[in-house]
């Protein structure tokens, strides 16, 4: 999928293996008119440097290092001010820990993120300054 070329469209990278989220992802962005790429972790940088999206949802205990793409992203000055909203089992506090590190924001327990999502979607992440 490519970047929507309506202006006024919200674009959005999924890193979201489990195809439970994955599908709630999905559906909630049709519901919000927001255009959703989804891709695997190792694809991530790359995309988000071609399509320049609004936000990066990404599942903090998938394969493949999440939290090396959260650094790759902001260690890059074309993909810095991406927010990247990160989700966790909630008895994980390293991870959660770990991630603030690395410079998600927000970090949310699965509950919260799913009740969050619609919202996050939306805009309900501000953009950070590269």
């Amino acid at each position: 999928m490519t970047r929507d070329p309506r202006p006024d469209r919200r674009v959005v990278v999924a890193v979201a293996p489990d195809l439970f989220f994955a599908a709630r992802i999905a559906e909630t962005a049709r519901a919000a008119n927001v255009s959703l790429i989804q891709c695997p972790a190792s694809q991530a940088h790359e995309t988000c440097a071609l399509e320049h999206p609004d936000l990066v949802i990404l599942d903090l205990h998938g394969p493949d290092d999440p939290l090396g793409v959260v650094r790759a992203l902001k260690r890059d000055p074309a993909t810095r001010g991406v927010p990247v909203a990160g989700y966790y089992a909630h008895v994980d506090q390293e991870t959660r820990r770990a991630a603030e590190a690395a410079g998600v924001d927000p970090v949310l327990p699965r509950s919260a993120f799913t009740a969050r999502l619609a919202q996050l979607l939306a805009g309900a992440v501000p953009r950070a300054e590269p």
